[in-house]
């Protein structure tokens, strides 16, 4: 054995010589200091922080938005009231009541409310603050890709407040259509036809009325002639919601979907 121990990864030069060589001394490596290690066997916090550090993705930097965006806020007791976002975020969202009333009596923080707001859609989470005149609140984690996509789509690519304002109109619009009949395929499923009629329509969603209801989730293309791609979002008693892949080029009363 040499004199010296060396890491088994690091190549040896010693093994090119002949044997009976005597290797020659040389400066030791430096080599870097081990995690610390606590008593308990635990890695120390500065330890963790730095662990965590390396193994966390980078995630993507979302302006807030304070626009106010109408919504229904779903109380523990059921009760439905009117409300309008003060701040968006993907870690929390502020909301004001439309109506002045004790509405929030029931609520206190660690109390699990739902939201259903333009644009964004519907968000769940727990509430953190509560007073006379509303609530914050932190989405559940299952709603943060969603918000942080929902807000970059909202800002991008706004160069101005004009060009900014014109984006959310666009995005926002909702239209009815002369002739609502339409029809579906699910994708990746049976390759039967489905019919529905589009209660509302905007460049990013699609309101279906139907009896035949598809679960949150469910891959589907929507028309036949001219067919967009999308996954239902949201369903309820009477239909469900469709978002799509794409943007619509176009959004007016005349298009269809039969």
């Amino acid at each position: 054995m040499d004199s010296f121990a060396k890491s088994a990864h690091k190549f040896s030069i010693w093994s090119l010589v002949s044997p009976g060589a005597t290797p020659q001394a040389r400066a030791p490596e430096r080599v870097h200091a081990p995690v610390p290690i606590s008593t308990s066997g635990e890695t120390t916090p500065a330890a963790r922080v730095l662990a965590d550090h390396r193994r966390r993705p980078v995630g993507r930097l979302v302006r807030p938005s304070l626009r106010p965006f109408a919504g229904k806020c779903t109380l523990p007791n059921g009760a439905k009231l009117s409300c309008e976002t003060k701040r968006v975020e993907p870690e929390r969202i502020e909301v004001a009541y439309n109506e002045g009333n004790e509405a929030d009596a029931s609520l206190t923080p660690n109390t699990k409310v739902g939201l259903d707001l333009d644009f964004f859609g519907f968000v769940r989470g727990t509430v953190s603050t509560a007073s006379a005149t509303g609530f914050a609140m932190a989405p559940d984690l299952i709603y943060h890709e969603m918000l942080v996509a929902k807000l970059a789509e909202l800002y991008t690519p706004a160069g101005s407040l004009d060009e900014e304002r014109s984006n959310l109109d666009r995005l926002m619009a909702r239209i009815t259509l002369r002739n609502p009949a339409c029809i579906y395929q699910l994708i990746d499923a049976d390759t039967g036809l489905y019919h529905a009629k589009i209660a509302l329509l905007s460049h990013k969603v699609a309101t279906l009325r139907t009896a035949q209801i598809q679960r949150s989730g469910t891959r589907l293309i929507l028309g036949r002639a001219i067919a967009y791609a999308g996954t239902v979002v949201r369903s309820f008693e009477s239909g469900f919601t469709v978002e799509f892949d794409e943007l619509l080029d176009e959004l007016h009363e005349h298009l269809t979907f039969g």
